[in-house]
């Protein structure tokens, strides 16, 4: 074979190894290659018009309500789309946002008490002018990148919708003792309180209700309750004050008291428990031991917790994956020196920042907060 023959066909074989190689890589590129659909035009809020000021009213805040609009957003082709309203303190760029509605239309309308109560239990301040801004999320697919409005400022003040606490103290509820008053907590209600609280027999079974966990603050008993379940309490006659007897099983009941109307409801309920599960606390199972909080309030809950650096946990009210947990998308309020969003995860888990070792932990559901501290 002359020298010739044999250059022309090592040049065909390179071309083939050629485009070969370019198929090959062409191939490996288009699977890897999620599909995007570039977007059009993003929503625009119309209402409320920017800057506007908003004072939320107590005294009809079921009644009177507020309504925002927005013009739809156009990806270029007719589409079935989602659009999320979302708050935020100005300035925080939407890195906590709350959800206000999630909606197919281009409004949406609540009521003060709705938008109140989401408000507060994202964590702000009430009865002072907050700044906020407002922004509109359009979603259609996964494939499609979301489209944003713009941010519209706006001032707001919300009312608060909870008045001060009161307490049990006696033998049945943990003790005749004032730094063992179990707190009762309003419900928003004027005169409406509610606690979860173990009720026992082993020390004694009377207690009564106070104002302020002091003997002098005392509301009183069946003088003050004259609507009560008769098969869980009764009055002890026989005491000087007007204490109620617990006479149930022993065990975790929810109360809820009206001190206007002199009403007790209970209801025997389960320990309310909260755990810290993940590679960062005893791992990701329910295998004993597992990391509990200690019950100390109504929705509080505190203990000493080992964790270990960089890696994740979330927040569980049972011992199961299912039905409630609680992560960075509930508990909002946290300080991000210490935990921050798990970067990676699509559960809303925490990672742990700093070193590898015992800290205390807070978890407060009245005000969505996790404190950790040395």
């Amino acid at each position: 074979m002359s020298i010739k023959k044999i250059e022309a066909m090592k040049n065909i074989q390179g071309i083939i190894y050629t485009l070969l190689a370019a198929i090959l890589l062409f191939g490996c590129d288009e699977v890897e290659r999620e599909p995007v659909v570039r977007p059009g035009n993003g929503p625009a809020i119309s209402q409320p018009s920017a800057g506007a000021q908003l004072v939320l009213n107590r005294e009809n805040a079921n009644d009177e309500t507020v309504t925002f609009t927005w013009s739809a957003a156009d990806y270029g082709f007719p589409s079935a789309t989602l659009y999320s309203l979302q708050a935020d303190e100005a300035g925080n760029e939407f890195a906590n946002a709350v959800e206000l509605a999630s909606v197919n239309g281009l409004t949406s309308t609540m009521t003060h008490a709705v938008l109140n109560s989401k408000l507060m239990l994202h964590g702000l301040p009430t009865n002072e002018a907050i700044d906020l801004e407002l922004r509109v999320v359009a979603t259609v697919s996964p494939y499609i990148s979301a489209l944003p409005s713009p941010p519209v400022a706006m001032n707001i003040t919300l009312y608060s919708s909870s008045f001060p606490s009161i307490y049990m103290i006696g033998a049945a509820v943990g003790g005749w003792a004032t730094d063992r008053a179990v707190e009762v907590v309003s419900t928003g209600e004027p005169s409406q309180y509610t606690t979860i609280a173990y009720f026992d027999v082993a020390d004694g079974t009377n207690f009564r209700f106070f104002n302020n966990p002091e003997w002098g603050a005392s509301i009183g008993g069946y003088d003050v309750f004259t609507n009560y379940p008769e098969d869980l309490l009764s009055p002890a006659t026989s005491d000087s004050d007007p204490n109620f007897n617990f006479i149930g099983e022993p065990g975790w009941y929810e109360l809820v008291v009206n001190t206007e109307e002199g009403t007790i409801a209970m209801e025997a309920v389960s320990e309310p428990v909260m755990y810290l599960t993940g590679d960062a606390t005893h791992g990701w199972n329910w295998d004993d031991p597992v990391t509990q909080l200690d019950y100390v309030s109504y929705k509080i809950w505190e203990g000493d917790v080992n964790f270990t650096q960089n890696n994740a946990f979330r927040l569980f009210p049972q011992k199961d994956w299912g039905p409630t947990s609680y992560g960075y998308d509930v508990i909002v309020n946290y300080d991000t020196s210490y935990i921050d969003k798990m970067p990676g995860h699509s559960d809303p888990n925490w990672q742990f920042k700093k070193p590898s070792g015992t800290y205390h932990v807070r978890v407060d559901l009245r005000t969505n907060s996790i404190v950790i501290t040395e």
